[in-house]
């Protein structure tokens, strides 16, 4: 058994090795990542508006608050705000931990196995490049606390979700929690709006294929699982404070509304993610000439590109947008693509490459981010400062920082009647804060 057991930790160690790095690479980043933006919001209490959360019935007071005046994302925002109380070091752990989990999880979908080999150690790196050079300011949606809890967060939990299909599909395992699995489901449906849309499209889909597919019949859990998702999203989409947030737009669903976004949509495929659309013709043709086989497409890969278009297409619908709702698209682009060309059959070449890129990458984060930790504890200092000599009323100098595909900072706004600047106000118990360009 012992024999087995570091057989077996020898035979990993090359994954385990990527993966240890990984998670140094996302705890050092984030350790150096402020409290920024939704953050300084959601550890007010909205009931006083004036102290913030610090304990747990705080934040069932505030999840009740949010429902019925803000939106249904309960399961985001309480998983937020019960990290918010203690030390940012803990989210920062667990932070590194979902984002290394959902790195594995799309190699998982994508070669319908765990990284065990020495070309799988490529292929993670290779997937955490594609990440954060392939979607625009990933950085923000895996780093910075409301945005990671709000999206990689609940989109590790959709495709830990998936996870009992894919294996009933691929292996013809059944799950027999179908009661667990409910519940599960019902968390699912309650993480993002355009995900539940994409979700019962997923039902749909695995409905007729798995009727005509060689496995008889669908998962003993597919019905409860059904069941949890649709509760779940009618949670999420009839929050009463759903209806509050939209009072505050101008939305009007029209036909030209629709076609406008989908043309957004359209030209965001194309422009936005272009370094990843670059990266992927290069492999794919590498892929070709080495091995001069044909791509191979598989019917559950393309399950999962619908899904994510779907997901995306449905936000046409929504009365706001944010670009952490593509994420999920370009998750599931990734894993088709992966998929597709199959890329640790050739990663040798590549794994010392992925670990000087990811190395560079590291590095210019390392500095950016130290630099705007610096310039956050300096911020906090100074309005410590001017609030106790009596002034409530604070110009602070702006960061001197340029933000890119990498870098994303919410800096303090020149105008104090912004939202991020109220919250932070409000926060600090003053009046009013803006900044000014130095």
């Amino acid at each position: 058994m012992i024999n087995l057991f570091w057989r077996n930790l020898i035979t990993f160690r090359y994954p385990i090795i990527i993966n240890i790095l990984l998670f140094i690479f996302y705890f050092s980043i984030a350790s150096l990542t402020p409290y920024a933006a939704d953050d300084f919001r959601y550890k007010l209490n909205p009931l006083d508006n004036e102290f913030s959360i610090q304990i747990f019935t705080d934040i069932l007071n505030f999840q009740i608050w949010h429902y019925f005046n803000w939106g249904g994302r309960i399961v985001a925002h309480f998983l937020l705000q019960l990290f918010l109380v203690p030390s940012k070091y803990i989210f920062n752990l667990f932070n590194a931990i979902v984002q290394v989990l959902l790195i594995n999880t799309i190699f998982f979908f994508a070669y319908n196995r765990i990284p065990t080999r020495y070309k799988d150690a490529s292929a993670l790196l290779l997937i955490n490049l594609f990440l954060f050079l392939g979607f625009y300011k990933y950085s923000g949606m895996s780093l910075y606390m409301t945005s990671s809890f709000n999206y990689t967060w609940m989109h590790l939990i959709v495709f830990i979700y998936y996870l009992p299909f894919w294996n009933f599909y691929i292996n013809g395992k059944d799950f027999s929690g179908r009661y667990s699995y409910f519940l599960l489901g019902l968390i699912a449906g309650c993480t993002n709006e355009h995900v539940f849309i994409a979700q019962l499209f997923f039902f749909f889909l695995i409905y007729l294929l798995m009727k005509k597919s060689i496995i008889k019949g669908l998962p003993s859990f597919y019905y409860h699982s059904l069941i949890g998702v649709f509760t779940g999203g009618l949670i999420l989409l009839f929050s009463p404070g759903n209806l509050v947030r939209t009072s505050t737009t101008n939305f009007s669903l029209s036909i030209n509304s629709i076609l406008n976004y989908l043309i957004y949509e359209l030209e965001w495929i194309i422009n936005d993610i272009k370094p990843f659309w670059f990266m992927i013709i290069l492999l794919t043709t590498a892929y070709y000439f080495y091995y001069k086989k044909p791509l191979i497409i598989s019917m559950p890969h393309i399950i999962i590109l619908s899904v994510g278009i779907i997901s995306s297409a449905s936000m046409a619908l929504s009365p706001s947008y944010h670009s952490g709702t593509n994420l999920f698209l370009f998750i599931c682009i990734l894993i088709f693509t992966l998929s597709t060309i199959n890329i640790p059959l050739f990663s040798n070449y590549l794994l010392h490459i992925n670990m000087i890129i990811t190395l560079i990458i590291f590095m210019y984060l390392y500095e950016n981010h130290s630099f705007i930790n610096n310039y956050a504890q300096e911020t906090e200092e100074e309005i410590l400062s001017e609030k106790q000599n009596g002034i409530e009323d604070l110009i602070i100098k702006n960061i001197n920082i340029k933000t890119n595909r990498l870098v994303n900072y919410y800096a303090i706004e020149n105008d104090h009647h912004y939202p991020r600047n109220i919250h932070i106000a409000t926060y600090y118990g003053i009046k009013s804060i803006r900044s000014v360009n130095q």
